[in-house]
């Protein structure tokens, strides 16, 4: 089988994680990477090329590369990115893990990410440009909107909601039916109990409002 060419925007930790997978997953050729630190630039990370920031996108595409995944935690940086690649035309692929477990009636959006150890279970939607990372678990009927990040060990119980571009942090945990609105961010270790409103921060035991998410929110 002929591998896709591909360019990876990402040149750090969790870009090490995305192309192990790629590689894993064997259906991938990786022509280099991308990163807007410039000290990055011209170095090999990770056994590839750092062949330029995000002002190379378009002259890859044209070159015939049509095909990229955003390795970048952060969510409002791998939003960028991916919106900007976007209206140039890219397409983007799914990296998901060879040990990750997913149920039917799954659907997994373009540039999503499963890390090892995932499990997304029966009717659940994984929208784009998400992250679901190390040994998370996402139960039945969940929806995971665009540019989310559940970090590594979060559980969501059945019928969970999270909206866009929201951070779930390390070990939380959010019950049935719970909807969590966008932009937010829940602390690590949290057990969110009841709705969460866009643009907030909780954490705790059960999970408090501590305070708007002042950068999401452009304050």
């Amino acid at each position: 089988m002929k591998r896709k060419r591909i360019v990876v925007f990402g040149a750090g930790g969790h870009a090490k994680v995305v192309l192990d997978i790629l590689d894993r997953m064997g259906a991938y050729e990786v022509v280099g990477l991308l990163d807007d630190n410039a000290e990055l630039v011209d170095t090999i990370r990770n056994g590839y090329h750092v062949i330029g920031g995000q002002e190379r996108l378009s002259s890859l595409f044209h070159d015939g590369i049509e095909q990229m995944i955003v390795a970048l935690g952060d969510n409002r940086q791998r939003k960028r990115v991916y919106d900007a690649a976007k209206r140039l035309g890219f397409t983007f692929c799914s990296a998901i893990h060879p040990s990750a477990q997913v149920g039917s009636n799954v659907t997994i959006g373009e540039g999503a990410l499963l890390v090892a150890g995932v499990i997304v279970n029966v009717d659940a939607c994984i929208g784009d440009n998400v992250i679901v990372n190390t040994g998370t678990s996402v139960d039945h009927d969940c929806r995971i909107e665009a540019h989310v990040h559940l970090s590594p060990g979060v559980h969501l119980a059945g019928r969970v909601t999270v909206g866009e571009s929201t951070h779930v942090g390390i070990g939380a945990v959010i019950l049935p039916s719970v909807v969590v609105g966008k932009n937010c961010i829940v602390g690590a270790g949290s057990v969110v109990r009841e709705h969460v409103p866009s643009g907030m921060i909780v954490a705790g035991n059960p999970a408090k409002i501590i305070r708007p998410n002042e950068v999401a929110l452009g304050a």
